[in-house]
């Protein structure tokens, strides 16, 4: 019975954590799918799915769309997995070239990034994937969508998950729809959580419909690089980034030059600093290589279409991220430099302390002698004496001890002669503005002189050449 009994226990902790397990690998059944649409006011038609029977409801959505927006793209928001989505998706969304499911697993359960690529080489008009983390300050993320951010712990500073934010694309130019093989088809995967639940209700749609190349025909090549850098540009922001950095510099500084903290736990911060921007350049020099590696299907694109705005925005974004990934570069290293202040203080401070105790036990030492000379109890001198021979020894002891480092300090000089240099900065040495030297400057030992000079020194005859010339072209001009 007891053994029955355990069984029954066992099976029960079993089934418990299966669904523990279920429960956090696939989260809520319930997934929330947002379709574009211009004409509705908040610029998407969503729709909640529970299970593959719901593929009906889906289909009906994106063949209304289709047909109220034939010129538009297919723009597809899903914000979960579930192992039935892909029975949804394939309903209206051939994906004969590549698992869509798979893709938006990985955005959900997986830790690494995709660069942009095409799904299989077989074919011209096959899917583009990637997978990509977004980097921003995490309370923007909040403040974007009007919610109050979580008090992040660790040392005031939020773990690197709260910068990203995970989006995986999966997009076809052409042949994937269904109801119309004319119809570009973007699909769009982001985590169920609050932040992105509201930043593609709130902001994904109205970004992307307010730009004006939003309905032009384009490319794969094309489409893959607008997807791809108008996703940046909504999400992404290193400047927020960097001015957070900036701030918590100038704060390290404070606490380092005002001690306001223990010398421990400052370097503490500083070491969490420098990790999170190690962690930064990371994500930073993935999106630069994903930019420079979509700069190169221009080449693809014909020399009439090469002019499209979207590619100046390219080569603007790889710019601005190796600027930034100099000055992530500069932010370490006065990171590192202050650290190395703090050792440098550190040692400072223990060696005055240690040169203090020397100072006081040179003080005090003869005296401490005479004490013990004094207490040995064979000898039986009066006590009045032992101040009559403490009191002079105690004050050459006070000179000596002042006395010896100063005059060590001046013999020092004196026997090294440290020569004091002071450079004084000659106009003759410098290019002045708007001639390449004044009329007063006459170099030695050289030809650099100024135009004055040089004026004064030309040649007789060349100036009367110079002024038979001009007398002949006036009348010249006078005959005229």
């Amino acid at each position: 019975m007891r053994s029955l009994t355990n069984n029954f226990i066992m099976s029960s902790k079993h089934r418990r954590s299966v669904r523990r397990r279920k429960s956090w690998e696939y989260g809520d059944d319930s997934i929330t799918i947002r379709v574009s649409n211009r004409h509705s006011p908040r610029r998407y038609d969503a729709i909640s799915v529970t299970s593959a029977r719901d593929a009906p409801r889906f289909a009906r959505l994106i063949q209304d769309q289709v047909h109220a927006t034939p010129r538009d793209p297919l723009i597809v928001a899903v914000n979960g997995y579930q192992p039935w989505l892909e029975d949804i998706l394939v309903s209206c969304v051939q994906d004969d070239w590549s698992d869509i499911a798979d893709l938006d697993r990985e955005v959900q359960f997986a830790g690494t990034m995709q660069f942009p690529e095409k799904a299989s080489k077989r074919g011209r008009d096959v899917p583009w994937t990637f997978i990509m983390d977004h980097m921003n300050v995490p309370q923007v993320y909040f403040w974007s969508v009007d919610m109050n951010p979580p008090k992040f712990e660790d040392f005031g500073l939020p773990e690197i998950e709260y910068y990203r934010f995970r989006v995986g694309v999966w997009q076809s130019g052409r042949g994937a729809c269904r109801f119309d093989r004319d119809v570009p088809v973007v699909m769009i995967f982001t985590k169920n959580t609050p932040v992105c639940e509201h930043v593609v209700s709130e902001l994904l749609f109205p970004y992307l419909h307010k730009d004006q190349d939003f309905n032009l025909p384009r490319e794969d090549e094309e489409g893959i690089c607008w997807t791809f850098s108008r996703l940046y540009y909504l999400l992404t922001d290193w400047q927020n980034i960097i001015g957070e950095v900036v701030t918590r510099l100038g704060e390290a500084e404070t606490n380092s030059h005002s001690r306001h903290l223990p010398v421990k736990w400052r370097t503490r911060l500083l070491h969490t600093e420098v990790d999170r921007l190690f962690e930064l350049k990371e994500y930073l020099h993935f999106q630069s290589r994903a930019f420079k590696k979509l700069q190169k299907l221009k080449a693809n694109v014909p020399k009439n279409e090469q002019q499209d705005p979207l590619w100046d925005d390219m080569d603007d974004a790889v710019e601005d991220l190796d600027q930034w990934d100099t000055t992530l570069d500069s932010l370490k290293e006065r990171f590192n430099n202050l650290i190395e202040l703090e050792f440098n203080i550190q040692n400072a401070v223990q060696s005055d302390n240690s040169q203090f105790l020397s100072v006081i036990a040179t003080l005090f030492l003869p005296v401490s002698f005479m004490a013990s000379v004094f207490g040995i109890t064979t000898i039986t001198w009066p006590p009045i004496w032992y101040l009559y021979a403490a009191l002079p020894v105690l004050v050459v002891s006070a000179i000596f001890t002042f006395a010896f480092p100063w005059s060590v300090r001046q013999f020092q000089k004196l026997l090294y002669p440290i020569e004091e240099l002071r450079i004084h900065l000659q106009p003759r040495n410098f290019t002045m503005l708007g001639d390449e030297l004044p009329d007063s400057v006459d170099v030695q030992g050289g030809n650099r002189q100024g135009k004055g000079k040089r004026k004064a020194q030309r040649p007789a005859a060349m100036d009367g050449a110079r002024a038979r010339s001009g007398s002949k072209y006036r009348s010249e001009k006078d005959d005229e």
